[in-house]
């Protein structure tokens, strides 16, 4: 009873540590979005979560292309979030390997990071196709973020070796 009790409470935590990085994610995401257009001076005219399309229209700003600034800030959602997940692996890579739980933080940590970055990416690089395919989970801007986040699963795991032995020490418990 109590091996199956171990197992139960690592998938809920599990599952609600996913859950919770991917709201921070999200939060990190989009207030260097506000952050960088603050401190580039890029006028915000309104700021959704969903689209980051909140950039001042044609008719406000006078101009229907991008300006610098407004292109450093469509980069900096993705990149400023993969880059702190990133860095946070590669400066506590010994924390996540104390345990499986912390193993697989690290590794939806990575995951999400990896993602992150192709996010920023698109979003400066190609932001009306980011735009267009946003609710389209089958789209191309996504397919090219799944490869992303399966590079970032790829390389932790070839990076952080010893999964079979927390797996071991875990069914001991």
């Amino acid at each position: 009873m109590t091996k199956y009790r171990v197992w139960i409470l690592f998938l809920a935590k599990s599952s609600s540590s996913l859950l919770a990085l991917l709201g921070v994610t999200v939060v990190i995401h989009e207030f260097a979005h506000f952050i960088t257009a603050v401190i580039m001076q890029v006028p915000i005219a309104s700021f959704a979560w969903f689209d980051p399309r909140y950039f001042a229209p044609a008719f406000f700003s006078g101009s229907e292309e991008y300006t610098l600034g407004a292109k450093v800030v469509s980069y900096s959602g993705g990149l400023v979030t993969g880059l702190v997940l990133l860095l946070i692996l590669v400066f506590k890579r010994k924390w996540f390997r104390v345990s499986l739980y912390r193993w697989f933080l690290g590794f939806y940590i990575a995951t999400f990071g990896c993602w992150q970055v192709c996010q920023g990416i698109l979003e400066g690089a190609f932001h009306d196709m980011y735009i267009a395919d946003a609710t389209n989970i089958f789209s191309l801007s996504y397919f090219i973020g799944y490869a992303f986040a399966f590079l970032g699963m790829i390389s932790y795991w070839l990076l952080m070796p010893g999964v079979k032995g927390l797996i071991a020490k875990e069914g001991n418990n």
